[in-house]
């Protein structure tokens, strides 16, 4: 197992800007006891942390507080929004209108527009950071319309009769991160087919076909939300006084499914119950 952890976390980042993200300054913690094995393992899921050293946390320091795109946008201190009336499925404007700095990480799912989207580019905010490009893939395939049925893109006077455009649809819902197969494929193949190819295939996977063919009608699941609430109810609470992790290397069976890392402790806590949808 540590040939093949060795192997993947390589591959993981090799043009990576972020020299500091070696095993020089990282540890894994292979889980070589029965005991750690049942603390960080639940039915088929386990979690080996990735511990940092103190190079590592001295380096980074001086990183500021991050405010996930969640609570942005629960807090409105961001807007997203198509870039037209007439919409573009593959880019959206972003514009953080608070005196936060905001962190978005690729595979955020967003709701609303005229299709939910999953964010294929990492991205930090500087408050009041003025209109920005965000690079999108398309997790709806069956829409092409406003979210909200009662928000008209176009409203008549109806003294005139003249038409009124009205803002760019926006984007005013967090669902959460894409699952691992589906980042995989946005990171990766960043292919708008197989990115719609492989949200049909867990829609059909969770029994969660909708009329709009989204990602987001996972939720409407019983059965996915039940077993998703034991997985976070399982590890939750499972890092938050263990300082030095910051960040996972999830496997299921012997298949290393992925590896999410922070520069933080604390960003990586902002970010890790989502990491497990």
């Amino acid at each position: 197992m540590k040939q093949l952890f060795t192997a993947i976390f390589i591959m993981a980042f090799p043009f990576s800007p972020f020299a500091q993200y070696v095993y020089n300054n990282l540890k894994i913690d292979y889980l070589e006891s029965h005991a750690s094995v049942a603390a960080y393992s639940f039915e088929n899921l386990r979690l080996y942390p990735v511990r940092s050293k103190q190079g590592f946390i001295n380096h980074f320091a001086g990183t500021g507080k991050y405010m996930p795109l969640k609570t942005a946008i629960e807090k409105n201190k961001i807007r997203i929004t198509e870039k037209s009336n007439s919409g573009e499925v593959n880019s959206l404007m972003v514009e953080n209108v608070s005196a936060d700095t905001i962190i978005i990480i690729s595979g955020d799912i967003i709701k609303g527009g005229k299709q939910d989207r999953v964010i294929n580019q990492d991205i930090l905010l500087v408050p009041r950071s003025g209109k920005k490009n965000l690079s999108v893939f398309c997790v709806e395939s069956g829409r092409w319309s406003s979210g909200d049925r009662a928000v008209l893109l176009n409203t008549r006077n109806s003294t005139t009769g003249s038409v009124k455009h009205t803002s760019p649809d926006q984007f005013k819902t967090y669902y959460n991160k894409a699952s691992v197969s589906l980042r995989k494929v946005v990171e990766k193949d960043k292919d708008q087919g197989k990115v719609w190819e492989k949200v049909e295939e867990l829609n059909i996977e969770n029994n969660t076909q909708s009329e709009t063919k989204t990602y987001t009608a996972m939720t409407n699941s019983a059965g996915f939300n039940k077993k998703l609430g034991n997985y976070l109810a399982f590890f939750k609470n499972k890092f938050t006084n263990d300082k030095g992790v910051i960040g996972v290397v999830v496997v299921s069976g012997n298949k290393v499914l992925g590896c999410d890392m922070f520069a933080t402790h604390d960003l990586f806590l902002l970010q890790f119950e989502s990491l497990l949808y």
